[in-house]
């Protein structure tokens, strides 16, 4: 399946919000995003089998979010968020 992340205005709003050094980390991760999004990321919430489902990928000082499509082919970047803090 032939894969496309969605550079909307949105997901390009909370990419400029991240870090630089997350920045850099995410624009590194679209390419293999984009070969086998499931492959460079890890369930998220309830982890549901099926055609849309969410994803996350760890980023320096951050957690994106990704919603996969397999009936569009389409990774939307749908949240940002910080990791849990280290005890």
């Amino acid at each position: 399946m032939t894969w496309h992340f969605s550079r909307d205005q949105f997901a390009l709003d909370l990419i400029a919000s991240l870090p630089t050094e997350a920045q850099f980390a995410f624009f590194n991760l679209l390419p293999r995003l984009e070969e086998d999004p499931d492959a460079v990321t890890r369930p998220e919430g309830l982890d549901v089998d099926g055609p849309v489902r969410m994803r996350s990928a760890q980023l320096p000082s951050a957690i994106t979010v990704l919603l996969i499509s397999d009936h569009t082919g389409r990774i939307n970047l749908v949240a940002v968020r910080e990791p849990p803090a280290e005890a």
